[in-house]
């Protein structure tokens, strides 16, 4: 029979680690299928047309709360020009409601229910011996009009009997995508708003063999893995051999780990600081400091552990550190929201996501919270409404959360951010109120703005909305012209902010003298007037803007201009003195 297997990923550059993932447990047991990944954002025709020239027998689909709606809707076209076609889905958004599934979707025709390994391969065997394929484990189907079958959860019990899931991939076809691995599945915790620790239970792939597999992903010159472990750090005997090997690798490749912070011991810092600078991201969920919500949701923060961990961390500027709040949690009102993002704000993560809640079929906070919640009820079940949140303040933070991405999170702005952060330092969570409140009255929430546009409402708000002196307002903007010309390489003239090159004569005398140069930019050769003016910008700052910039770099004595040049990983800068073409220093 011919089989496809098949998912909608939100994005193009994801890849499917469980299509893979049940590709191989097919091979392995002799089961041939096809295998084709699409889009949530491609159209829903155009998906059915590349899927019906597999002209399949069977099809199984991977569904989760982002493309369970999508994934449906293909279905049901598929069924009206294949009705012949037999269709089963399988996946975290089916696996605890299979019975309601088939009974709204009378289109599916099975439900697997759980990890799908051991299932699947079974199930599409027992479909071409002509059974029915209900009397597998885990399978709930209808036959004969009638739904019947397994409700009982799968789970594979010993993971080093699985495959690798790219055994035999040609990594070249992945080159864009991010690469997904697992080496563990559970999680030792049980916060209600996820389903990754229903059980107690952790299973662990063993250490020799994630090494053999991750010295695969090394070998084909992967940029990326992404760990999908709920808790990577959850046991040192398996981790610290991984980390261990992961830090002496030679490539340069990048390793994305979800961890709890205050399970990371004294070792594990000493270890994290002698990576390599950008091999490892760490992601941590913090998603609220609000006891009674903790409480509600089975979670414990230990806060000084944490802020100490943290400041480790960011000591060594050798990790990207990503820490996560979730909006809409039991008994988290506006008010405790913002302490909740202020605290989490203070402890000066790389990135901070502000994520929404989303009620999970099957997590406990929809078993138990469920009348105390509004919330969309298609997939993915975002909050709208709280006991605690009404939904005027949902719908504002999330305008709230789209300017923090575009600002903070972007990493674009880091330099005039910092500053006005610390100007803001009671209160964090009013900077960025501020930011939204501006965009809202000037309507950018209805309206596409340029990165040179975003550059200017920031200047407008330093400006005329956040309460800056005129020293500060200095200040900034300084700074944005820096954040301007580093983080968009020369693309945009800040001259909004009164931003100017330095004099030609001072410039002329600097990139001539390579001996005097030399001294703030070691590697610095002079080639033609034409390549460093490509390459090269150099302008004046205020001395109040050069107290700031001792924070990331050192300051010569004079110094008053930075040199800023553009190199293969993109612009770096410095500061310089002033020389005049005399050779005389000039204030």
């Amino acid at each position: 029979m011919n089989t496809l297997l098949t998912i909608l990923n939100a994005k193009f550059i994801h890849s499917s680690l469980a299509l893979r993932c049940l590709y191989t447990a097919c091979r392995r047991q002799g089961v041939a299928v096809k295998t084709a990944e699409y889009t949530i954002n491609q159209h829903a025709y155009d998906i059915l047309r590349r899927i019906s020239k597999f002209d399949a027998d069977i099809i199984g689909f991977s569904c989760y709360i982002w493309n369970i709606e999508m994934t449906c809707h293909i279905i049901s076209l598929i069924k009206q020009v294949r009705p012949q076609t037999i269709v089963f889905v399988g996946g975290p958004e089916v696996s605890y409601t299979a019975e309601e599934i088939l009974r709204d979707h009378p289109d599916i025709d099975y439900v697997l229910q759980g990890e799908g390994e051991d299932m699947v391969p079974a199930f599409l065997q027992a479909l071409a011996r002509g059974e029915d394929g209900t009397a597998v484990p885990g399978v709930m189907g209808r036959v004969g009009g009638q739904i019947q079958g397994s409700d009982a959860y799968q789970e594979v019990a010993e993971l080093d009997r699985l495959p690798f899931p790219y055994e035999g991939q040609d990594f070249s076809l992945l080159d864009h995508k991010i690469m997904y691995y697992e080496s563990s599945r559970g999680c030792p915790f049980h916060c209600q708003y996820c389903l990754s620790g229903m059980n107690d239970a952790v299973r662990f792939r063993s250490v020799p063999l994630v090494l053999q597999e991750l010295e695969q992903f090394v070998a084909a010159g992967v940029h990326q893995v992404k760990f999908v472990d709920r808790t990577f750090n959850c046991n040192p005997a398996h981790y610290r051999p991984l980390l261990r090997y992961m830090i002496d690798v030679i490539e340069d490749i990048n390793f994305h780990l979800e961890i709890e912070p205050g399970l990371l011991m004294d070792e594990d810092l000493e270890l994290l600081a002698a990576a390599p600078k950008g091999r490892i991201q760490l992601e941590m969920g913090i998603q609220s400091t609000h006891e009674p919500t903790l409480q509600a949701i089975r979670r414990h923060n230990d806060w000084p552990r944490i802020e100490h961990i943290m400041e480790r961390l960011l000591a060594c500027g050798n990790i990207h550190l990503h820490l996560d709040l979730i909006v809409g949690l039991p008994y988290e009102d506006f008010g405790r929201l913002r302490q909740s993002f202020n605290d989490i704000y203070a402890l000066r993560p790389h990135k901070l996501q502000i994520g929404f809640l989303k009620l999970l079929k099957g997590s406990g906070i929809r078993r138990d919270y469920g009348g105390d919640y509004r919330y969309d009820p298609q997939g993915p079940y975002e909050v709208l409404e709280t006991t605690w949140l009404p939904y005027e303040r949902v719908r504002y933070m999330k305008v709230f959360e789209d300017v923090f991405e575009r600002t903070y999170n972007s990493g674009k702005f880091t330099c005039l951010l910092s500053y006005v952060s610390r100007i803001y330092a009671r209160d964090y969570f009013a900077l960025y109120e501020g930011l939204t409140d501006e965009w809202l009255a000037l309507g950018y929430d209805e309206q596409a703005l340029s990165d040179e546009g975003l550059c200017q409402f920031l200047w407008h708000c330093c400006r005329d909305r956040l309460g800056l002196t005129e020293e500060q307002q200095a200040v900034a903007a300084d700074l944005l012209a820096l954040d301007m010309q580093v983080c968009f390489q020369f693309r945009y003239h800040a001259g909004f902010l009164g931003w100017q090159e330095a004099p030609r004569e001072e410039t002329d005398a600097m990139f001539r003298d390579e001996e005097w140069l030399r001294q703030y930019v070691p590697d610095y050769v002079f080639t033609s007037w034409r390549d460093v003016k490509m390459r090269c910008r150099v302008w004046p700052v205020g001395r109040d803007t050069l107290d700031e910039l001792r924070r990331y770099t050192a300051i010569p004595e004079g110094g008053a201009y930075v040199l800023a040049e553009k190199r293969k990983g993109g612009v770096s800068w410095q500061i310089v003195p002033p020389k005049h073409s005399t050779g005389e220093f000039k204030i």
